[in-house]
């Protein structure tokens, strides 16, 4: 469009014109607008077409059938994805590790503790879920003879330096619960 074609046959730009009617503001040549029937006619013209504008835009928008469902169905399987998996972003994609893996991991690690028979680890999702942090959650048998508390240092100290470098995981917390004692093996 050339700028002849956004003039009134008067020369004042319609573009003023619009501006003053969606923006409420004074006309910049009053005397003008008074007495020129081209801008008389604009300004109607505009004035009944910002109307309906505002008409419509005050009246609530009817969501089509069945979109929420859509939307709600999409969040809750990203949702998912991110509350059972820790997922590290890279610049060549994306890596997503279980919470199941990373539990093996945790399981595998405090097995490796003096003073641990068996440990089972359960992974404990951050609520709401985030991409890389969760709690864990251990059940151990441990040996007669070291102090409990010894132990459970140990493992969180290990878990702490061991499992973010290994897995991406920042663990929040780590809930130890002692199920068994049992003698060394002779």
């Amino acid at each position: 469009m050339s700028t002849d074609d956004q003039r009134l046959p008067c020369g004042v730009e319609l573009e003023a014109l619009l501006i003053q009617v969606a923006d409420d503001q004074p006309a910049p040549y009053p005397d003008h607008q008074d007495s020129c029937p081209y801008c008389q006619a604009t300004l109607r013209r505009l004035r009944q077409g910002w109307a309906d504008v505002q008409t419509l835009a005050q009246q609530p928008v009817s969501i089509p059938p069945g979109l929420t469902a859509k939307i709600m169905e999409r969040v809750r399987a990203l949702a998912a994805r991110v509350a059972n998996s820790i997922l590290l972003g890279h610049t060549h994609g994306e890596t997503r590790i279980s919470h199941d893996a990373i539990a093996k991991v945790i399981a595998r690690l405090t097995a490796t503790v003096p003073g641990v028979v068996f440990a089972s680890a359960k992974p404990l999702p951050e609520d709401p879920p985030h991409p890389v942090r969760l709690g864990v959650s251990l059940r151990l048998v441990i040996t007669f003879g070291p102090t409990i508390t010894k132990i459970t240092s140990a493992i969180r100290d290990l878990l702490g330096r061991r499992v973010p470098p290994l897995t991406g995981a920042e663990l929040t917390h780590i809930d130890i619960t002692v199920n068994d004692i049992t003698d060394l093996p002779e």
